[in-house]
């Protein structure tokens, strides 16, 4: 898998099986993986809910126009999306009922096998990893579950923590003071450009991946 890794203000290329040599070399106190594109292929699930919750209200989101604004928290998606039709459009209640189609799909989300053979190498080294995520905990939790990675990671970090979304740093900042590395050397594993401007904001090193 291709990549982009910016560490001490400066970028290169970077294939995943020069990963796991990198953070090593480097001593990296923790790692932080996104969820969505970076640890799950998740986007026809998330595509497949999102036009839940529109057509329930007689509209309907292409996976092109959604698949633009990946990497953006569900409300803002739908607010973007009440702003393209130029229409009535009730955000929270497409917010709740595409959460609740979660249950229906998940199943169809697939492992990244890259990065969660990265994250299963770290691991046995017993270096702290931590996700964080725009996806709310519940999402979040069907979908680590249903690939069988939740157990790998010691927290968790996710919009229903009440903290701003990417590419606010918060998210990010708090999962390193989860791991106990608020001050420490912390490497981020992102797809999105939002995810990626929000490690940066944190002050941490990133790595990019690549389609």
């Amino acid at each position: 898998m291709q990549s982009t890794y910016t560490h001490a203000g400066k970028s290169h290329d970077l294939v995943s099986d020069d990963w796991l040599d990198v953070i090593v070399a480097e001593e990296f106190d923790a790692v932080i993986f996104d969820c969505d594109g970076t640890l799950i292929d998740s986007a026809q699930v998330h595509t497949l809910c999102l036009q839940a919750g529109t057509q329930e209200q007689g509209h309907e989101m292409s996976a092109q126009w959604y698949t633009a604004r990946n990497g953006l928290d569900r409300k803002s998606l739908f607010e973007a999306f009440r702003d393209t039709i130029g229409a009535e459009f009730d955000v929270e209640r497409a917010c709740q009922r595409s959460i609740t189609n979660y249950e229906n799909v998940a199943h169809l989300a697939r492992p990244i096998e890259a990065t969660i053979k990265l994250a299963k190498a770290l691991q046995a080294r017993s270096i702290p990893l931590a996700i964080a995520s725009n996806g709310e905990r519940s999402v979040s939790d069907l979908l680590l579950t249903s690939v069988g990675i939740k157990e790998l990671f010691e927290t968790v970090v996710c919009i229903s923590d009440n903290v701003p979304p990417k590419p606010s740093p918060a998210m990010f900042e708090l999962a390193a003071e989860r791991l106990g590395h608020a001050n420490g050397k912390v490497l981020v594993l992102e797809d999105s450009p939002q995810g990626v401007q929000a490690a940066k904001s944190a002050g941490m090193s990133v790595i990019q991946l690549r389609a």
